[in-house]
C-alpha cells in the first residue's frame, strides 16, 4: 500500500533550488500547456506540448503565481489563458546529485528519475503507473488522492486493455468525485516529505504553493522502478482487479524495448498473467 515518509528529503539540495540552478542545469524544458489545468489530457485531448526557454518558463511561472489564478477565474479569462507544467521531464545528472536515492532505495535499482514543476492548480486526474513510483516534494506541497488497484475496471480507463502502455490509455474517464471517499486515502505532502505510491495505484494530483517569491513553484522529483521489464512478474497481483483484454509479454515489452528485442525474449506470446 501507498506510504508517506515525512521529511525523509528535507536535507536535499532541491528543496533550496533557485532559478538560477534550475536554468543553469536545464537551459530549455518541455512544457505541456492546459486552458482547464488538467495534465496530459486537456478538455477532452492531449496537452499541447512545445520546448521553452527554462527562463521564460519560471517567468510564466511566477505571473500566474502573482495572478493567482483558480481554474474556475482561468476558465473564464481569454482564449490564450493557461497552465503551464513541465510535465516528468527527465532529470539531469547536473540535478540528480542534489536528490539522492533515499534509503532503502539505491541508484542501481531507479529507471528514471523525472522532475514535475508547476503553478498552483494544475492537476493531473486519477490514471496509475506501471512502476512504483516514490514522489518527492521540493518546493511547493502536492495534495494527492489514491485509490487501489481493485478500482480499475470502475474507473474506466481510456486504453481499453490492461496494462495500459501509453500515459493517455492509464488516464480514468471516471472523475474523483464519482469515487466514493472512504475506498480511497489522501495525503498533502510538505517540501520534504516522500509519498510511495506502488504499481497500479489509482491517484490524483494537484499542485499547491505557497505564493513566496522565493519559491520555484511546485516542485517535485519523481523515482521510479524497476525497469517495465523487470515488473511483469509483479503483474499477476492485477488478475482479479480487472475484467479488461489482457496484453502479452510480448506486446508489453515491444513498446519499451522494440519489437525485434521483444521477440528474442521468453514468453513473448504469454498473457502477462
Amino acid at each position: 500500500e501507498p506510504l508517506v515518509y515525512r521529511r525523509l528529503c528535507v536535507g536535499w539540495a532541491a528543496v533550496h533550488w533557485d532559478a538560477k540552478r534550475l536554468i543553469d542545469a536545464l537551459p530549455s524544458v518541455l512544457v505541456s500547456s492546459s486552458k482547464s489545468g488538467d495534465f496530459p489530457r486537456d478538455e477532452g485531448q492531449p496537452c499541447r506540448t512545445s520546448k521553452m526557454d527554462s527562463r521564460e518558463f519560471l517567468q510564466q511561472i511566477a505571473r500566474m503565481r502573482e495572478a493567482a489564478p483558480s481554474p474556475a477565474a482561468m476558465n473564464q479569462n481569454a482564449a490564450s489563458a493557461s497552465w503551464v507544467y513541465v510535465h516528468g521531464n527527465v532529470l539531469p545528472d547536473m540535478l540528480a546529485c542534489d536528490c539522492p536515492s533515499p534509503l532503502p532505495l539505491v541508484d542501481e535499482r531507479i529507471a528514471r528519475r523525472s522532475i514535475w514543476i508547476s503553478s498552483a492548480g494544475a492537476r493531473s486526474p486519477l490514471h496509475y503507473d506501471l512502476p512504483h513510483v516514490l514522489l518527492c516534494q521540493c518546493q511547493g506541497r502536492k495534495r494527492v488522492w489514491l485509490f487501489p488497484p481493485s478500482a480499475h475496471d470502475k474507473m474506466k480507463p481510456l486504453g481499453k486493455v490492461f496494462p495500459g502502455l501509453t500515459a493517455q490509455e492509464r488516464i480514468a474517464t471516471t472523475r474523483r468525485s464519482e469515487v466514493p471517499d472512504q475506498e480511497g486515502m489522501y495525503v498533502q505532502l510538505e517540501p520534504g516529505d516522500a509519498l510511495l505510491m506502488p504499481s497500479g495505484w489509482w491517484h490524483e494530483v494537484e499542485s499547491v504553493t505557497s505564493g513566496s517569491a522565493l519559491e520555484l513553484g511546485c516542485v517535485s522529483i519523481g523515482l521510479n522502478w524497476p525497469e517495465v521489464g523487470t515488473a511483469i512478474e509483479a503483474f499477476a497481483q492485477f488478475k482479479e482487479c480487472t475484467n479488461y483484454p489482457i496484453l502479452t509479454r510480448g506486446q508489453v515489452l515491444a513498446q519499451y524495448c522494440g519489437k525485434e528485442k521483444a521477440m528474442t525474449l521468453p514468453g513473448y506470446d504469454e498473457p502477462i498473467f
